[in-house]
């Protein structure tokens, strides 16, 4: 596999390789007399972000960076689905599915838009958001902090600011006592540990290093434009500098939000890729190690749980002779390469791994499927729920499943390109309409059994 096989974004690995083709239709019904039952209580939700749904997030860091000329954005985020607006459409959806819980974000750039300014109209805001959910039966799931922050904050440094834990701590504190106890559950930060993810696998170090020159070009731009000395998002390539401040700011976040609301379970959720063995004696487990493993003690001390948001699987070669392929996926097109690592058993491992890891409860906050086709969405659905009712067989204890994403929205980098949503999103009209994927997700949430 070499350089220009190989490409990553935020939601996973792009992998090419030979895919064979599966001639398997979605069946009639997803469920039937051996029906696999979910604990009860079992949270079905779906997530979505802030700045990928509600539009207009100027503010923020990554609002500059998007306008800037040229830019490392596809396009700009612009008004995405105005959700911010019509939160309500989407609370509706939520409820034609049949869904219990809500992953959504509350926009630090919103509600604290300058150092210690803290806006009450946009705490208001959320709290009618989370108002109307906990109205119509759904429970919100609260990330505090999901990619986009403020632009003072990334003026100041961002994640590499030494002072950088104790702002978002004091976001933290402040935003969890106005909200208050409409918050179901609360997630610190979004995936802080993707770059780390990606950056340890080897055959990564050629895209990143062209990567890395255009996002460090493009940080100074916005430095000379913001007039401050560095301008810090979480897209610099300064990873590995950025996680003691990250896996900080975690844990003092954690101390805030439980000291706020001590009954809300609060945790971090953490993007991990499976990385499976392609030969015997593959290293997997070194990887996992370099990738995760400061993570998970980081878990250990500061968390009531661990969000896990899975999307790919990835085979690792070895010394050793080669081992059984993964099955192929239904109809993979040869232009999407994404295909061949979107196996429905990545998740079961990854809740596996985490859990084992951690002897914390997993919550499973993201998990899709990436595809213009929504017929193989329809297909992955079933598919992967029912490996990860394996994993609680074999007894993790899974406090709830998270579909990414409710709506088609703006997937960071690469713009409104890919599609993981439920429901498709008009980009004019703002238009909500349900795909044939939802119904059969309702099916399963509804009878909570796959």
């Amino acid at each position: 596999m070499n350089a220009n096989e190989f490409s990553i974004d935020r939601r996973g690995l792009i992998v090419s390789g030979a895919a064979a083709t599966l001639a398997a239709a979605l069946p009639a019904s997803a469920l039937g007399a051996s029906a696999r039952r979910f604990p009860a209580g079992f949270r079905w939700g779906a997530s979505t972000a802030g700045h990928q749904i509600e539009g207009n997030n100027t503010n923020s860091d990554l609002w500059l960076v998007e306008n800037l000329s040229p830019t490392i954005y596809k396009e700009r985020s612009g008004d995405t689905c105005d959700s911010y607006h019509r939160w309500r459409q989407d609370i509706a959806l939520l409820k034609a599915i049949g869904l219990n819980s809500y992953r959504m974000s509350i926009e630090w750039a919103r509600i604290e838009p300058s150092p210690g300014q803290f806006s009450i109209a946009e705490i208001d805001h959320y709290k009618r958001v989370i108002g109307d959910l906990r109205a119509a039966g759904i429970e919100p799931v609260i990330t505090f902090f999901h990619v986009a922050a403020p632009r003072w904050f990334a003026e100041r440094g961002g994640w590499l600011n030494p002072e950088s834990p104790d702002l978002f701590a004091n976001y933290c504190d402040k935003a969890a006592r106005a909200l208050g106890d409409g918050i179901g559950i609360a997630c610190t930060i979004n995936e802080p540990q993707v770059g780390l993810t990606f950056r340890a696998i080897p055959m990564a170090a050629a895209y990143f290093k062209a990567q890395d020159e255009r996002a460090k070009a493009i940080m100074a731009e916005a430095a000379r434009r913001s007039g401050s000395e560095r301008f810090v998002t979480m897209d610099y390539p300064d990873i590995v500098g950025m996680t003691p401040q990250l896996m900080a700011a975690h844990e003092k976040g954690f101390a805030a939000i439980k000291a706020a609301l001590p009954k809300v379970p609060t945790g971090v959720t953490l993007n991990l890729v499976d990385f499976a063995k392609a030969n015997e004696g593959s290293r997997t487990e070194d990887l996992q190690k370099l990738a995760y493993g400061g993570w998970m003690e980081v878990v250990k001390r500061s968390g009531d749980f661990v969000g896990v948001q899975t999307y790919t699987q990835m085979l690792i070669p070895g010394a050793g002779a080669k081992l059984p392929p993964p099955p192929p996926l239904p109809d993979p097109e040869p232009s999407d390469p994404r295909d061949s690592g979107k196996q429905p058993v990545a998740l079961r491992n990854t809740v596996e791994y985490a859990y084992r890891q951690t002897g914390k409860p997993v919550f499973v906050t993201e998990n899709g499927f990436q595809t213009d086709n929504d017929a193989r969405r329809a297909w992955y659905i079933p598919r992967v729920l029912a490996e990860l009712h394996k994993a609680i067989e074999g007894g993790v204890p899974v406090m709830g499943y998270m579909h990414w994403s409710l709506i088609d929205n703006f997937e960071w980098l690469q713009g409104y390109g890919p599609k993981f949503g439920l429901a498709s999103v008009d980009r004019t009209t703002f238009k909500r309409t349900l795909k044939p994927s939802a119904a059969v997700y309702r099916q399963i949430v509804r009878a909570n059994a796959v």
